[in-house]
């Protein structure tokens, strides 16, 4: 309240207490005197009058910078208001720019989980597929190792066969052939080894 019409204002009301105070200090002293019976009711309305006169011209003086004081202040207080204004808009639309952040934040948010979601199945199927590819190649080595035991065992039954076949064949031959037979054939083993000498 540093504003020159507010310093006029404080000096202009102690003015007026003043000037009250020394309209009634006569019938103070007149009553002191025990004269103001004499005046009756025109005492009264001199007062009165007094008072009127002291405030019209008090107000008249004070117009002018109770005019200004208070334009001033109207206007400042219609800049508050503005500024008040202002800000309110601010805030407003501030709040509006949040809540479009947080909804478009719950789209982003569900665009995000279902990003994830898509993720997490692409690299399910991707894993399945690998652990597929996998189990192809364990199922393909034991496949072409069970063909390789099958047929090592295949070859080694087969020489067992072979070599039972000879056994077999041999005890035939010895069981059928005859001392006769021997000598013919030690003959004819002998005939060739020395045909080759």
């Amino acid at each position: 309240m540093s504003h020159p019409a507010c310093s006029f204002l404080k000096s202009a009301i102690r003015n007026l207490k003043s000037a009250i105070g020394m309209l009634l200090l006569p019938s103070v002293a007149l009553a002191a005197e025990g004269s103001g019976d004499k005046w009756g009711p025109w005492l009264t309305i001199g007062r009165f009058f007094n008072l009127a006169l002291v405030i019209g011209v008090v107000v008249w003086v004070a117009r002018k910078p109770l005019t200004s004081f208070f334009a001033g202040r109207t206007q400042s207080i219609q800049e508050q208001l503005a500024a008040a204004r202002k800000a309110r808009e601010e805030a407003e639309a501030k709040l509006a720019e949040i809540e479009s952040q947080m909804s478009h934040l719950n789209d982003e948010l569900r665009d995000l989980e279902a990003a994830a979601e898509k993720e997490a199945q692409d690299e399910y199927q991707r894993l399945l597929a690998e652990t597929q590819r996998d189990a192809d190649k364990i199922v393909e080595r034991a496949r072409q190792e069970i063909d390789g035991l099958t047929r090592t065992a295949q070859m080694e039954l087969k020489a067992h066969v072979a070599q039972l076949s000879v056994r077999l064949a041999e005890e035939g031959i010895r069981r059928e052939i005859t001392d006769q037979d021997r000598d013919r054939l030690f003959m004819r083993f002998v005939t060739r080894l020395g045909a080759k000498q």
